[in-house]
């Protein structure tokens, strides 16, 4: 069984102000298109999506005596 969860970001840009780091990286972020700076945001809330099921979901799952293999994948449509 599959769970699939789709995230359209619509804010790529001010999302990348607030959480601005290096400079180096704000100057690539900058002469991003709009298309690629969308999807690093995106890629950027699903690794810290996965981040977050993958330390909290098996203690869960642990809570509910529930035993479970879960694998966490990103598809990137446009591969």
């Amino acid at each position: 069984m599959k769970l699939e969860i789709e995230i359209d970001v619509l804010n790529a840009e001010e999302v990348l102000k607030a959480h601005k780091g290096q400079l180096m990286s704000l100057l690539t972020d900058v002469m991003m298109s709009k298309d690629k700076l969308k999807k690093k945001v995106e890629r950027a809330i699903f690794d810290e999506m996965i981040k977050q099921l993958s330390e909290e979901l098996p203690k869960a799952l642990r809570e509910e005596y529930i035993n479970a293999l879960v694998n966490y994948k990103i598809i990137d449509e446009d591969d």
